[in-house]
């Protein structure tokens, strides 16, 4: 009898456990163990090491292990080809993998051969064929970056190749160092710019594929961008059936991206793209969900508040079209709105803020902090509120807000580890000022 009862819970055990190994067999087996034992098992069995570089608050990071990773196709591929691992990057024992690899944002995808060394690191989210195709390419089955230059060279004309190229030169561009990395951005960048005009003249540039290269490689040149944004607007209706609401944004964010650059040189000309807003871009800014104002009104109060300050250091009138601009978005408005408003009085006003002026800041931070979400951020705007209440004479205040910032930065930590010691630094200055000027 003892004998079957083992018999039964042995049964039973396997019972158990084969739904999961069917289902862990699935998707991606990733190794358990450190970036040193997963890359000598790499190199050991003749593979490359696949690594998701991720962080716990990274929400693309959670839906690709939820619904790529997952996945047989993928599964079968990964397992099949590589030795894979995940890598929680803002571990302090992983910070310096993750800087030796250019980790900046998440998720990141590296594939890295034996010895260590990068084949591709890609940044973003990828769907299970954006990720098998990176897959395949290190691994020869697709073309590489090197490869299809090679046949651009070959067929300098050929926009099909150039498309190729473009689409994978992101990728290759992070695995570059030195004078590599600058001789082949300036290659791209040649490249990108005949593109673009040729594909614009033939009105060929309208597709996914060609937006995605735009997204990735457009915005160092000026006049490139600038027309790229007129013709994206010009042919909206087609670009929204082809991309979606990411065209009009792609207008809208460049369009006030310019008017910035000019405010803040106290260029007058921002006006004319101010007016474009109602004219030649409104279709593209009406994309915009605003409940309150229009997008030519939100505008026009924000940038001219901006003028009047970075151009005549006029702080009586930037505060009343600031606060005219915050009244207006009334409801939409967001913890960076208010932020920004006081960032910017402080900025741009020099020192020729009055106490009312300091209050004004310090009531924009005060509703900002609470919902910032950005550690950095919020430890900026704490200290400035210090700063404000330390000009106002108000020391115990000030050295509140100082105390406050020096315990979020204690959040700080991993890749952050140099930044938080300045930030400290800093603020246990500030507070051994106030002590001398409390006394």
């Amino acid at each position: 009898m003892k004998q079957f009862r083992l018999f039964l819970l042995s049964l039973l055990c396997a019972l158990i456990a084969l739904p999961v190994m069917a289902q862990e067999s699935k998707g991606i087996q990733f190794f358990k163990g450190t970036f040193a034992e997963a890359l000598a098992k790499a190199k050991a069995e003749g593979k490359p090491l696949f690594v998701d570089f991720y962080a716990v608050w990274c929400g693309p990071c959670k839906k690709m292990e939820k619904q790529i990773f997952t996945l047989p196709e993928v599964g079968e591929y990964f397992n099949k080809n590589f030795i894979s691992l995940q890598l929680d990057a803002e571990k302090p024992e992983n910070v310096d993998i993750a800087k030796n690899y250019k980790v900046e944002a998440f998720p990141t995808l590296g594939i890295i051969d034996g010895d260590g060394k990068a084949l591709s690191i890609n940044v973003g989210y990828m769907n299970a064929q954006e990720l098998l195709d990176m897959a395949k390419t290190a691994m020869g089955e697709i073309k590489g970056f090197e490869q299809l230059y090679k046949e651009y060279r070959q067929n300098p004309n050929d926009l099909a190749i150039q498309q190729d190229l473009l689409t994978m030169a992101p990728q290759f561009l992070t695995t570059q160092d030195g004078m590599d990395a600058e001789k082949w951005v300036v290659r791209v960048r040649k490249i990108y710019q005949k593109y673009i005009e040729t594909k614009m003249a033939d009105n060929s540039l309208i597709n996914r594929k060609d937006y995605i290269i735009i997204g990735y490689l457009g915005g160092d040149d000026d006049e490139t961008t600038d027309r790229l944004v007129d013709y994206i607007s010009t042919h909206l209706d087609a670009w929204l059936a082809a991309v979606g609401e990411p065209a009009a944004y792609y207008v809208v964010e460049k369009n006030d991206e310019r008017m910035l650059k000019l405010v803040k040189k106290g260029d007058a000309s921002y006006k004319d793209y101010l007016e474009k807003i109602r004219t030649d871009y409104k279709k593209a800014y009406d994309v915009i969900p605003v409940s309150s104002v229009t997008p030519y009104d939100k505008s026009r109060d924000y940038f001219n508040a901006l003028f009047a300050i970075y151009k005549n250091k006029d702080v009586a009138e930037y505060l009343k079209l600031m606060r005219k601009y915050l009244a207006g978005l009334g409801k939409d408005a967001n913890a960076a709105d208010y932020a920004m408003a006081a960032q910017s009085l402080y900025y741009a006003a020099d020192k020729k803020l009055r106490a009312a002026d300091h209050e004004q800041a310090i009531e924009w931070l005060k509703i900002a902090i609470p919902f910032e979400k950005v550690l950095m951020n919020k430890i900026n705007y704490l200290v400035m509120v210090g700063d404000s209440y330390r000009e106002l004479k108000k020391y115990s205040e000030a050295e509140q807000y100082y105390k406050q910032a020096y315990g979020e930065s204690l959040q700080m930590g991993g890749e952050l580890q140099q930044a938080q010691q300045m930030i400290q630094a800093s603020v246990l200055h500030k507070l051994s000022t106030l002590e001398l000027l409390m006394r």
